[in-house]
């Protein structure tokens, strides 16, 4: 009998214990709005970003190389940084600021998630901007994968879930049995997949929320805080799925993001089940 590759949705950093880890794949997930920046950076030209943790850690860092072309961004609580040179919108990291430069990045939830990942034997950034190039090479590898999600605060959040759960859909399409609708049943299916309770439910959100991507960020808690402070836009950018075929990947001593792979073979955005009568 063939071994079942395993897939976890950790809906919390915090749920993502090293030791569950060790060994395996992880996407980190924070679609509002680190891991999505942390891809238009690198698409626009930044040869790595080093996620950091602490507001102090990230100055020091830059100030230790101020020879070198070394952009520090970052928020708190979704607003910009004094004294920092970009916020956390990935539209700010445009090509003709981030060319050749370097970024520091440190958030509120999502540089947090990056660190407690790194226990993975080999960590990759997500986002629906770069949802088919992750697919691809998740499927390339046949190590048990887990989905970090970042949350907002220590609570879950809406939009991590939901691209989460549109990665266990992708991955288990054709040889999962998809959630059963309600009130019907469903023979069981042969799958080459085992799911922890955190697929599931977050593929279930997939399910109710996947045919409106960006109205389903917006109503986020997520949303509605980038709302409030005049993000809009960054809503929209962030919903734009395959806008790019990057992925990037986590790199050690020091802990720093750099380009792992570009291009994907064909478009992997899963169609959601219609509802049935």
């Amino acid at each position: 009998m063939s071994t079942l590759r395993r897939i976890e949705v950790h809906l919390l950093p915090q749920l993502a214990s090293a030791e569950r880890l060790r060994g395996g794949i992880a996407v980190v997930i924070d679609v509002l709005r680190a891991t999505t920046t942390v891809i238009h950076a690198l698409a626009s030209g930044c040869t790595a970003v080093y996620p950091v943790v602490d507001v102090e850690e990230a100055r020091r860092l830059v100030q230790d190389n101020r020879a070198k072309k070394f952009l520090l961004a970052g928020e708190r609580q979704g607003k910009p940084l004094a004294g920092f040179d970009l916020g956390n919108s990935p539209l700010e990291h445009a090509p003709l600021v981030c060319q050749g430069a370097t970024l520091v990045l440190t958030t509120t939830n999502g540089t947090l998630a990056m660190h407690r990942a790194a226990a993975a034997e080999r960590v990759l950034i997500g986002a629906f901007v770069n949802f088919s190039a992750v697919c691809e090479q998740v499927l390339r590898d046949s190590r048990p994968i887990h989905f970090v999600c970042a949350g907002t605060d220590g609570e879950i959040t809406l939009e991590d879930t939901l691209l989460a759960g549109a990665f266990v859909e992708a991955l288990c399409q054709g040889v999962c049995q998809p959630p059963p609708k309600r009130g019907k049943k469903t023979a069981p299916a042969l799958s080459r997949f085992s799911l922890n309770d955190g697929a599931r439910l977050a593929w279930d959100c997939f399910e109710q929320h996947g045919m409106v991507i960006e109205e389903s960020l917006r109503l986020s808690k997520g949303g509605e805080n980038l709302l409030e402070l005049g993000y809009g836009k960054d809503i929209t950018a962030a919903a734009q799925i395959d806008r790019f075929m990057l992925v990037p990947e986590v790199r050690r001593d020091p802990i720093r993001i750099e380009i792992g792979a570009i291009g994907m073979v064909r478009r992997r955005w899963p169609i959601p089940h219609a509802s049935e009568d």
